[in-house]
Protein backbone atom coordinates (compact mmCIF):
# COMPACT_ATOMS: atom_id res chain seq x y z
CA UNK A 1 0.00 0.00 0.00
CA UNK A 2 1.30 3.46 -0.89
CA UNK A 3 2.20 5.64 2.07
CA UNK A 4 -0.29 8.58 1.99
CA UNK A 5 2.48 10.85 3.32
CA UNK A 6 4.80 9.94 0.45
CA UNK A 7 3.15 11.53 -2.56
CA UNK A 8 5.26 13.08 -5.29
CA UNK A 9 6.08 16.65 -4.36
CA UNK A 10 7.54 19.63 -6.24
CA UNK A 11 6.85 18.23 -9.68
CA UNK A 12 7.47 14.55 -9.02
CA UNK A 13 10.12 13.81 -6.34
CA UNK A 14 8.68 11.76 -3.51
CA UNK A 15 9.96 12.37 0.05
CA UNK A 16 11.09 8.72 0.26
CA UNK A 17 13.00 9.09 -3.02
CA UNK A 18 14.69 12.26 -1.81
CA UNK A 19 15.75 10.56 1.43
CA UNK A 20 17.13 7.58 -0.51
CA UNK A 21 19.10 9.90 -2.81
CA UNK A 22 20.45 11.85 0.18
CA UNK A 23 21.51 8.65 1.92
CA UNK A 24 23.28 7.21 -1.12
CA UNK A 25 25.08 10.47 -1.92
CA UNK A 26 26.26 10.72 1.69
CA UNK A 27 27.37 7.08 1.76
CA UNK A 28 29.41 7.39 -1.42
CA UNK A 29 30.77 10.97 -1.27
CA UNK A 30 30.31 12.29 2.26
CA UNK A 31 28.16 15.15 0.93
CA UNK A 32 25.37 15.84 3.40
CA UNK A 33 22.37 17.43 1.68
CA UNK A 34 20.00 19.28 3.98
CA UNK A 35 16.29 18.52 4.12
CA UNK A 36 15.57 21.65 2.07
CA UNK A 37 17.45 20.65 -1.10
CA UNK A 38 14.69 18.64 -2.79
CA UNK A 39 14.21 21.30 -5.48
CA UNK A 40 17.94 21.21 -6.27
CA UNK A 41 17.94 17.41 -6.55
CA UNK A 42 14.85 17.47 -8.73
CA UNK A 43 16.29 20.05 -11.13
CA UNK A 44 19.68 18.34 -11.43
CA UNK A 45 18.50 14.74 -11.83
CA UNK A 46 15.46 15.38 -14.04
CA UNK A 47 17.70 15.48 -17.12
CA UNK A 48 18.93 11.96 -16.38
CA UNK A 49 15.33 10.70 -16.02
CA UNK A 50 14.42 12.26 -19.36
CA UNK A 51 17.57 10.80 -20.93
CA UNK A 52 16.46 7.27 -20.04
CA UNK A 53 12.70 7.86 -20.35
CA UNK A 54 12.16 6.90 -16.70
CA UNK A 55 9.04 7.76 -14.74
CA UNK A 56 10.41 7.92 -11.20
CA UNK A 57 13.51 8.99 -9.30
CA UNK A 58 13.50 5.59 -7.57
CA UNK A 59 14.03 3.90 -10.95
CA UNK A 60 16.88 6.26 -11.75
CA UNK A 61 18.57 5.76 -8.35
CA UNK A 62 18.47 2.00 -8.92
CA UNK A 63 20.24 2.51 -12.27
CA UNK A 64 22.87 4.74 -10.70
CA UNK A 65 23.58 2.26 -7.91
CA UNK A 66 23.89 -0.57 -10.43
CA UNK A 67 26.06 1.64 -12.69
CA UNK A 68 23.73 0.75 -15.57
CA UNK A 69 24.93 1.69 -18.09
CA UNK A 70 28.56 1.80 -17.04
CA UNK A 71 29.36 5.34 -15.99
CA UNK A 72 25.87 6.27 -14.77
CA UNK A 73 26.97 6.10 -11.14
CA UNK A 74 29.53 8.81 -11.95
CA UNK A 75 26.87 10.81 -13.83
CA UNK A 76 24.81 10.75 -10.61
CA UNK A 77 27.73 12.20 -8.63
CA UNK A 78 28.51 14.73 -11.35
CA UNK A 79 24.94 16.00 -11.32
CA UNK A 80 24.80 16.55 -7.56
CA UNK A 81 28.19 18.14 -6.89
CA UNK A 82 28.64 21.91 -6.74
CA UNK A 83 31.40 23.47 -8.83
CA UNK A 84 31.56 27.20 -8.07
CA UNK A 85 35.06 28.55 -8.74
CA UNK A 86 36.99 31.49 -10.18
CA UNK A 87 40.54 32.49 -11.01
CA UNK A 88 42.23 34.09 -7.97
CA UNK A 89 39.22 33.33 -5.78
CA UNK A 90 40.03 34.33 -2.17
CA UNK A 91 43.12 36.08 -3.47
CA UNK A 92 44.71 36.54 -0.03
CA UNK A 93 45.75 32.87 -0.16
CA UNK A 94 47.92 33.51 -3.20
CA UNK A 95 49.42 36.50 -1.40
CA UNK A 96 50.36 34.12 1.44
CA UNK A 97 51.99 31.77 -1.07
CA UNK A 98 54.05 34.58 -2.65
CA UNK A 99 54.95 36.46 0.52
CA UNK A 100 55.28 33.74 3.17
CA UNK A 101 55.24 30.14 1.96
CA UNK A 102 57.55 30.30 -1.07
CA UNK A 103 60.14 32.52 0.73
CA UNK A 104 60.14 30.05 3.67
CA UNK A 105 60.93 27.12 1.37
CA UNK A 106 63.54 29.17 -0.48
CA UNK A 107 65.24 30.09 2.82
CA UNK A 108 65.28 26.44 3.84
CA UNK A 109 66.88 25.49 0.55
CA UNK A 110 63.89 23.38 -0.45
CA UNK A 111 63.00 23.80 -4.11
CA UNK A 112 61.04 20.59 -4.67
CA UNK A 113 57.34 21.21 -4.00
CA UNK A 114 54.40 18.87 -4.33
CA UNK A 115 51.01 20.55 -4.25
CA UNK A 116 47.52 19.03 -4.15
CA UNK A 117 44.49 21.02 -5.29
CA UNK A 118 41.83 18.70 -3.86
CA UNK A 119 38.76 20.32 -5.45
CA UNK A 120 39.90 21.62 -8.81
CA UNK A 121 36.45 21.92 -10.40
CA UNK A 122 36.76 23.39 -13.92
CA UNK A 123 40.43 24.30 -13.39
CA UNK A 124 40.49 27.95 -12.38
CA UNK A 125 42.05 27.21 -8.97
CA UNK A 126 44.84 24.85 -10.08
CA UNK A 127 45.74 27.14 -12.99
CA UNK A 128 45.94 30.08 -10.55
CA UNK A 129 48.32 27.97 -8.46
CA UNK A 130 50.31 27.12 -11.57
CA UNK A 131 50.65 30.80 -12.51
CA UNK A 132 51.82 31.64 -9.00
CA UNK A 133 54.47 28.91 -8.91
CA UNK A 134 55.56 29.40 -12.51
CA UNK A 135 56.25 33.09 -11.84
CA UNK A 136 57.82 32.77 -8.38
CA UNK A 137 59.42 29.33 -8.52
CA UNK A 138 60.87 29.16 -12.06
CA UNK A 139 62.46 25.94 -13.27
CA UNK A 140 65.40 28.01 -14.49
CA UNK A 141 66.17 28.74 -10.83
CA UNK A 142 66.17 25.07 -9.92
CA UNK A 143 62.58 24.71 -8.73
CA UNK A 144 60.75 21.40 -9.23
CA UNK A 145 57.01 22.00 -8.74
CA UNK A 146 54.21 19.54 -9.51
CA UNK A 147 50.52 20.11 -8.86
CA UNK A 148 47.94 17.33 -8.57
CA UNK A 149 44.49 18.67 -9.48
CA UNK A 150 41.65 16.36 -8.44
CA UNK A 151 37.87 16.37 -8.22
CA UNK A 152 35.11 13.80 -7.86
CA UNK A 153 33.30 15.22 -10.93
CA UNK A 154 34.77 13.80 -14.13
CA UNK A 155 33.04 16.34 -16.39
CA UNK A 156 34.58 19.36 -14.70
CA UNK A 157 37.95 17.60 -14.68
CA UNK A 158 37.71 17.22 -18.46
CA UNK A 159 37.01 20.95 -18.76
CA UNK A 160 39.98 21.72 -16.52
CA UNK A 161 42.34 19.50 -18.52
CA UNK A 162 41.24 21.20 -21.75
CA UNK A 163 42.11 24.62 -20.30
CA UNK A 164 39.92 26.71 -22.61
CA UNK A 165 37.75 29.49 -21.15
CA UNK A 166 35.43 32.25 -22.27
CA UNK A 167 36.84 35.76 -21.92
CA UNK A 168 34.39 36.43 -19.07
CA UNK A 169 35.94 33.65 -16.98
CA UNK A 170 39.39 35.32 -16.95
CA UNK A 171 38.23 38.82 -16.03
CA UNK A 172 39.90 38.50 -12.60
CA UNK A 173 43.28 37.54 -14.07
CA UNK A 174 45.64 40.58 -14.11
CA UNK A 175 46.35 41.69 -17.71
CA UNK A 176 50.08 40.96 -17.51
CA UNK A 177 49.40 37.39 -16.31
CA UNK A 178 46.79 36.95 -19.01
CA UNK A 179 49.33 37.93 -21.68
CA UNK A 180 52.01 35.71 -20.19
CA UNK A 181 50.04 32.55 -19.53
CA UNK A 182 47.15 32.44 -22.03
CA UNK A 183 46.66 32.40 -25.78
CA UNK A 184 43.78 34.48 -27.14
CA UNK A 185 41.48 32.83 -29.68
CA UNK A 186 40.84 34.15 -33.16
CA UNK A 187 38.35 33.34 -35.89
CA UNK A 188 36.17 30.43 -34.76
CA UNK A 189 37.68 30.62 -31.25
CA UNK A 190 37.29 34.39 -30.85
CA UNK A 191 36.07 35.30 -27.38
CA UNK A 192 38.00 32.45 -25.77
CA UNK A 193 41.43 32.01 -24.22
CA UNK A 194 43.54 28.86 -23.83
CA UNK A 195 46.09 28.07 -21.12
CA UNK A 196 49.65 27.90 -22.49
CA UNK A 197 51.32 24.50 -22.50
CA UNK A 198 54.13 25.54 -20.13
CA UNK A 199 51.43 26.16 -17.47
CA UNK A 200 49.72 22.83 -18.17
CA UNK A 201 53.07 21.07 -17.75
CA UNK A 202 52.95 21.77 -14.02
CA UNK A 203 49.61 20.00 -13.64
CA UNK A 204 48.24 16.49 -13.65
CA UNK A 205 44.47 15.86 -13.37
CA UNK A 206 42.95 12.89 -11.57
CA UNK A 207 39.53 11.85 -10.32
CA UNK A 208 39.63 11.46 -6.52
CA UNK A 209 36.76 10.85 -4.11
CA UNK A 210 37.85 12.46 -0.85
CA UNK A 211 36.09 9.92 1.35
CA UNK A 212 37.37 6.89 -0.58
CA UNK A 213 40.09 4.82 1.08
CA UNK A 214 42.89 4.69 0.32
CA UNK A 215 43.65 7.74 -1.78
CA UNK A 216 45.44 6.85 -5.04
CA UNK A 217 48.71 8.66 -4.17
CA UNK A 218 51.54 7.63 -1.89
CA UNK A 219 53.68 10.75 -1.60
CA UNK A 220 53.26 13.48 0.97
CA UNK A 221 52.40 16.99 -0.10
CA UNK A 222 53.97 20.27 0.92
CA UNK A 223 50.80 22.22 0.26
CA UNK A 224 47.15 21.14 0.12
CA UNK A 225 44.40 23.43 -1.15
CA UNK A 226 40.95 22.16 -0.13
CA UNK A 227 38.75 25.21 -0.22
CA UNK A 228 34.97 25.42 0.11
CA UNK A 229 34.59 21.64 0.22
CA UNK A 230 34.20 20.54 3.83
CA UNK A 231 31.18 22.83 4.24
CA UNK A 232 29.26 20.12 2.36
CA UNK A 233 30.26 17.44 4.90
CA UNK A 234 28.95 16.79 8.38
CA UNK A 235 31.26 17.20 11.39
CA UNK A 236 32.25 13.53 11.64
CA UNK A 237 33.24 13.42 7.95
CA UNK A 238 35.11 16.71 8.32
CA UNK A 239 37.16 15.39 11.23
CA UNK A 240 38.03 12.17 9.36
CA UNK A 241 39.07 14.17 6.28
CA UNK A 242 41.24 16.60 8.27
CA UNK A 243 42.98 13.73 10.06
CA UNK A 244 43.78 12.18 6.68
CA UNK A 245 45.01 15.53 5.33
CA UNK A 246 47.36 15.83 8.29
CA UNK A 247 48.78 12.38 7.53
CA UNK A 248 49.14 13.26 3.83
CA UNK A 249 50.96 16.55 4.53
CA UNK A 250 54.65 17.00 5.26
CA UNK A 251 54.99 17.93 8.97
CA UNK A 252 56.07 21.42 7.87
CA UNK A 253 53.42 21.67 5.15
CA UNK A 254 50.46 23.98 4.72
CA UNK A 255 46.69 23.45 4.47
CA UNK A 256 44.56 26.15 2.83
CA UNK A 257 40.81 26.11 3.58
CA UNK A 258 37.91 28.22 2.30
CA UNK A 259 37.00 31.53 3.92
CA UNK A 260 33.88 30.02 5.54
CA UNK A 261 35.67 26.93 6.86
CA UNK A 262 37.10 27.86 10.25
CA UNK A 263 38.44 24.61 11.76
CA UNK A 264 39.28 25.89 15.25
CA UNK A 265 37.47 22.82 16.60
CA UNK A 266 40.27 20.66 15.10
CA UNK A 267 43.07 22.54 16.91
CA UNK A 268 44.47 19.24 18.17
CA UNK A 269 45.25 18.37 14.51
CA UNK A 270 46.03 21.72 12.85
CA UNK A 271 47.49 25.00 14.10
CA UNK A 272 46.29 28.22 12.49
CA UNK A 273 49.03 30.45 11.05
CA UNK A 274 46.88 32.90 9.14
CA UNK A 275 43.45 33.57 7.73
CA UNK A 276 42.19 30.01 6.99
CA UNK A 277 45.80 28.83 6.53
CA UNK A 278 46.98 25.96 8.76
CA UNK A 279 49.89 23.58 9.36
CA UNK A 280 49.88 20.20 11.10
CA UNK A 281 50.22 20.57 14.86
CA UNK A 282 53.65 19.42 16.07
CA UNK A 283 54.45 17.64 19.31
CA UNK A 284 56.55 20.66 20.31
CA UNK A 285 53.65 23.08 19.87
CA UNK A 286 51.87 24.56 22.82
CA UNK A 287 48.98 22.21 23.61
CA UNK A 288 45.69 23.43 22.18
CA UNK A 289 43.06 24.75 24.56
CA UNK A 290 41.30 21.93 26.34
CA UNK A 291 38.04 22.84 24.70
CA UNK A 292 39.67 22.24 21.28
CA UNK A 293 41.64 19.10 22.15
CA UNK A 294 38.65 16.87 21.50
CA UNK A 295 35.49 17.45 19.52
CA UNK A 296 33.05 19.54 21.54
CA UNK A 297 30.31 17.45 23.14
CA UNK A 298 27.16 17.28 21.12
CA UNK A 299 24.34 19.17 22.79
CA UNK A 300 21.48 17.10 24.07
CA UNK A 301 18.86 16.69 21.40
CA UNK A 302 16.00 19.09 21.89
CA UNK A 303 12.53 17.74 21.68
CA UNK A 304 10.92 18.82 18.43
CA UNK A 305 8.07 21.27 19.04
CA UNK A 306 4.76 19.48 18.75
CA UNK A 307 2.87 20.29 15.59
CA UNK A 308 -0.56 21.75 16.28
CA UNK A 309 -3.26 20.26 14.07
CA UNK A 310 -6.00 22.37 12.48
CA UNK A 311 -8.94 21.12 10.43
CA UNK A 312 -10.62 23.56 8.08
CA UNK A 313 -13.79 23.24 6.04
CA UNK A 314 -15.26 24.97 3.02
CA UNK A 315 -15.09 28.74 3.48
CA UNK A 316 -12.31 28.62 6.09
CA UNK A 317 -8.83 30.19 6.13
CA UNK A 318 -6.02 29.28 8.52
CA UNK A 319 -2.56 30.86 8.87
CA UNK A 320 0.11 29.73 11.35
CA UNK A 321 3.71 30.43 12.34
CA UNK A 322 5.87 27.52 13.45
CA UNK A 323 5.21 23.77 13.54
CA UNK A 324 1.65 22.95 12.50
CA UNK A 325 -0.46 20.73 10.27
CA UNK A 326 -3.53 22.06 8.45
CA UNK A 327 -5.94 19.48 7.04
CA UNK A 328 -9.00 19.62 4.81
CA UNK A 329 -11.17 17.40 2.58
CA UNK A 330 -11.72 18.52 -1.01
CA UNK A 331 -14.06 17.66 -3.85
CA UNK A 332 -14.70 20.31 -6.49
CA UNK A 333 -13.39 23.07 -4.21
CA UNK A 334 -9.78 24.16 -4.16
CA UNK A 335 -7.26 24.68 -1.38
CA UNK A 336 -4.36 27.07 -1.89
CA UNK A 337 -1.42 26.25 0.40
CA UNK A 338 0.89 29.28 0.65
CA UNK A 339 4.08 29.59 2.68
CA UNK A 340 7.07 31.85 3.22
CA UNK A 341 10.09 29.50 3.52
CA UNK A 342 12.18 32.06 5.43
CA UNK A 343 9.75 33.08 8.16
CA UNK A 344 8.11 29.70 8.85
CA UNK A 345 4.70 31.24 8.19
CA UNK A 346 2.17 29.47 6.03
CA UNK A 347 -1.51 28.73 5.66
CA UNK A 348 -4.36 27.25 3.67
CA UNK A 349 -7.76 28.35 2.41
CA UNK A 350 -10.65 26.17 1.20
CA UNK A 351 -13.02 27.90 -1.20
CA UNK A 352 -15.25 27.60 -4.24
CA UNK A 353 -16.42 30.12 -6.82
CA UNK A 354 -20.15 30.80 -7.17
CA UNK A 355 -20.13 29.28 -10.67
CA UNK A 356 -22.37 32.05 -12.02
CA UNK A 357 -22.22 33.31 -15.57
CA UNK A 358 -20.94 36.69 -14.39
CA UNK A 359 -17.18 36.27 -14.36
CA UNK A 360 -16.84 39.45 -12.34
CA UNK A 361 -18.69 37.85 -9.44
CA UNK A 362 -16.50 34.74 -9.68
CA UNK A 363 -13.35 36.83 -9.69
CA UNK A 364 -14.43 38.91 -6.69
CA UNK A 365 -15.24 35.86 -4.57
CA UNK A 366 -12.05 34.09 -5.56
CA UNK A 367 -9.88 37.15 -5.03
CA UNK A 368 -11.47 37.69 -1.64
CA UNK A 369 -10.60 34.10 -0.57
CA UNK A 370 -7.02 34.43 -1.78
CA UNK A 371 -6.41 37.90 -0.37
CA UNK A 372 -7.91 36.85 2.96
CA UNK A 373 -5.27 34.10 3.17
CA UNK A 374 -2.41 36.36 2.03
CA UNK A 375 -3.39 39.08 4.51
CA UNK A 376 -3.54 36.51 7.32
CA UNK A 377 -0.03 35.31 6.42
CA UNK A 378 1.38 38.84 6.36
CA UNK A 379 -0.08 39.53 9.80
CA UNK A 380 1.90 36.49 11.04
CA UNK A 381 5.14 37.88 9.58
CA UNK A 382 5.26 36.49 6.03
CA UNK A 383 6.74 38.51 3.18
CA UNK A 384 4.39 38.56 0.19
CA UNK A 385 7.32 38.63 -2.25
CA UNK A 386 8.65 35.31 -0.86
CA UNK A 387 5.40 33.35 -0.92
CA UNK A 388 5.29 30.00 -2.69
CA UNK A 389 2.20 27.93 -3.48
CA UNK A 390 0.90 24.38 -3.76
CA UNK A 391 -2.69 23.93 -4.92
CA UNK A 392 -5.16 21.07 -4.78
CA UNK A 393 -8.76 20.18 -5.65
CA UNK A 394 -11.07 21.12 -8.50
CA UNK A 395 -12.35 17.56 -8.98
CA UNK A 396 -15.40 16.61 -11.03
CA UNK A 397 -17.49 15.18 -8.20
CA UNK A 398 -20.76 17.19 -8.02
CA UNK A 399 -24.19 16.43 -9.53
CA UNK A 400 -25.13 16.99 -13.14
CA UNK A 401 -26.53 20.51 -12.62
CA UNK A 402 -23.41 21.65 -10.79
CA UNK A 403 -21.18 20.04 -13.40
CA UNK A 404 -23.03 21.98 -16.06
CA UNK A 405 -21.62 25.04 -14.32
CA UNK A 406 -18.18 23.42 -14.47
CA UNK A 407 -17.49 24.34 -10.84
CA UNK A 408 -14.36 22.24 -10.29
CA UNK A 409 -12.67 23.34 -13.51
CA UNK A 410 -13.51 26.99 -12.82
CA UNK A 411 -12.06 26.75 -9.33
CA UNK A 412 -8.83 25.18 -10.62
CA UNK A 413 -8.45 27.68 -13.46
CA UNK A 414 -9.08 30.63 -11.17
CA UNK A 415 -6.52 29.76 -8.50
CA UNK A 416 -3.78 29.16 -11.09
CA UNK A 417 -4.57 32.41 -12.90
CA UNK A 418 -4.63 34.41 -9.66
CA UNK A 419 -1.25 33.06 -8.55
CA UNK A 420 0.29 33.68 -11.97
CA UNK A 421 -0.94 37.29 -12.03
CA UNK A 422 0.34 37.87 -8.49
CA UNK A 423 3.72 36.36 -9.31
CA UNK A 424 3.47 33.62 -6.67
CA UNK A 425 5.22 30.49 -8.01
CA UNK A 426 3.27 27.23 -7.92
CA UNK A 427 5.72 24.50 -6.86
CA UNK A 428 3.22 21.63 -6.95
CA UNK A 429 -0.38 21.04 -7.95
CA UNK A 430 -2.94 18.27 -8.02
CA UNK A 431 -6.07 19.58 -9.75
CA UNK A 432 -8.99 18.01 -11.59
CA UNK A 433 -9.78 14.32 -11.81
CA UNK A 434 -12.91 12.60 -10.52
CA UNK A 435 -11.97 11.84 -6.92
CA UNK A 436 -11.97 13.73 -3.67
CA UNK A 437 -8.78 14.44 -1.77
CA UNK A 438 -7.56 14.64 1.81
CA UNK A 439 -4.83 17.30 2.08
CA UNK A 440 -2.32 17.65 4.91
CA UNK A 441 -0.14 20.77 4.77
CA UNK A 442 2.81 21.58 7.02
CA UNK A 443 2.98 25.37 6.57
CA UNK A 444 6.33 25.87 8.35
CA UNK A 445 8.13 23.54 5.91
CA UNK A 446 5.96 23.79 2.80
CA UNK A 447 5.41 20.03 2.68
CA UNK A 448 2.00 18.99 1.38
CA UNK A 449 0.56 15.47 1.33
CA UNK A 450 -2.42 14.18 -0.62
CA UNK A 451 -4.51 11.05 -0.13
CA UNK A 452 -7.61 9.98 -2.13
CA UNK A 453 -10.77 10.19 -0.08
CA UNK A 454 -12.26 6.92 1.08
CA UNK A 455 -15.62 6.04 -0.46
CA UNK A 456 -17.46 6.66 2.81
CA UNK A 457 -16.00 10.17 3.14
CA UNK A 458 -16.78 11.53 -0.31
CA UNK A 459 -20.64 11.73 -0.07
CA UNK A 460 -20.45 14.10 2.94
CA UNK A 461 -17.94 16.32 1.16
CA UNK A 462 -20.07 16.40 -2.01
CA UNK A 463 -23.25 17.16 -0.04
CA UNK A 464 -21.57 20.08 1.75
CA UNK A 465 -20.14 21.47 -1.50
CA UNK A 466 -23.42 21.14 -3.41
CA UNK A 467 -25.27 23.00 -0.68
CA UNK A 468 -22.59 25.70 -0.49
CA UNK A 469 -22.48 26.10 -4.29
CA UNK A 470 -26.25 26.30 -4.53
CA UNK A 471 -26.49 28.99 -1.82
CA UNK A 472 -23.60 30.95 -3.32
CA UNK A 473 -25.17 30.76 -6.79
CA UNK A 474 -28.47 32.11 -5.52
CA UNK A 475 -26.75 34.98 -3.72
CA UNK A 476 -24.77 36.02 -6.76
CA UNK A 477 -27.24 35.85 -9.63
CA UNK A 478 -26.90 39.61 -9.42
CA UNK A 479 -23.32 40.89 -8.94
CA UNK A 480 -22.62 41.32 -5.20
CA UNK A 481 -21.61 44.61 -3.68
CA UNK A 482 -17.95 45.47 -3.25
CA UNK A 483 -18.18 44.75 0.52
CA UNK A 484 -15.31 47.15 1.11
CA UNK A 485 -12.70 44.61 0.03
CA UNK A 486 -9.35 46.18 -0.84
CA UNK A 487 -7.05 44.18 -3.08
CA UNK A 488 -3.29 44.73 -2.71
Amino acid sequence: MTDPHDIADDSGLRPSEYEAIRAYLYQETGIALGPDKADLVFSRLSKRLRHFGLRSFAEYLARAKADDPVGERQEFFNALTTNKTDFFRESHHFDVLRETVIPAYRAAGQKRLRVWCAASSTGEEPYTLAMTFRDHCPASDGWDVKILASDIDTKVLATAARGVYDDARVRDVPPELLRRHFLRGTGATAGKVAVRQELKDLLSFRQVNLIAEPWPMNNRFDIIFCRNVVIYFDRDTQRTLLTRFAAQLDPNGYLFMGHSENIHWAADTFAAIGNTVYRPRLASDTPPPRSFATPPPKPAAKAEPKEEEHNIILGDVKATKGPAVIKTLLGSCVAACLYDPESGVGGMNHFSLPGVADDGANARYGAYAMELLITSLMKKGADRSRLKAKVFGGGKVLDVESERLNVGARNAAFVLTFLEVEGIPVLAQSLGGTKGRMIRFRPHTGQAFEKPLAGRELPKVVEREEQFTSELFQKTEAPPADDGITLF
